[in-house]
């Protein structure tokens, strides 16, 4: 179980830490390279751009690996770690989208040994409308972000794209738990 207190815990202790992002790798490198536009193209010669997001998406895992997970200690204090020992939580990111970014519809791949779903905690959401997921398999189904309300989202088995419409940064903490774990909203 991900209790609301722990939810609450891991927004307040995020929400004004500076986290040292990376760009994401959504695809091997050996088989994409950056071009000269900022956008990944295949190495072998097509001019198919990227084709999950249009901008650079920015992040910093807090919990990964498959098999064994791996938590960042040396960068987080006792009590958040206690909350990612949790086994129900497979995998934390801080994920920061630029500005004008739209995530291309998509459903996220099947990547543990147990079906997932994901906790979205919006840390930074500049304006509320112009920062949203939308749902595309069931018409007119949109998630309005806003800060430190979190969301459980089946995001492995639906649809779905994102888009931040504003000019400043977006960051978002999401948190891929076990699909039968009970969230407390």
């Amino acid at each position: 179980m991900i209790s609301k207190t722990d939810l609450k815990t891991l927004y307040e202790w995020a929400k004004h830490k500076d986290f040292p992002i990376k760009k994401t790798s959504v695809y091997p490198q050996s088989i994409y390279k950056k071009s000269s536009s900022g956008y990944y193209k295949k190495s072998y010669g097509t001019d198919k751009i990227h084709s999950y997001s249009n901008k650079e998406i920015y992040s910093f895992p807090l919990k990964f690996g498959r098999k064994k997970p791996i938590i960042r200690e040396s960068l987080i204090p006792s009590k958040i770690i206690d909350i990612l020992k949790n086994e129900e939580i497979l995998y934390t990111v801080i994920s920061v989208f630029q500005s004008e970014t739209f995530l291309k519809p998509h459903r996220d791949p099947h990547i543990y040994q147990f079906p997932y779903k994901r906790i979205q905690i919006p840390l930074q959401i500049p304006e509320k409308k112009k920062c949203y997921m939308e749902w595309t398999d069931t018409k007119g189904s949109v998630i309005n972000w806003e800060e430190g309300v979190p969301q459980v989202c089946d995001v492995m088995n639906y649809t779905h794209q994102a888009y931040n419409k504003t000019d400043k940064e977006m960051v978002i903490m999401m948190i891929d738990v076990k699909m039968d774990t009970v969230v407390e909203i």
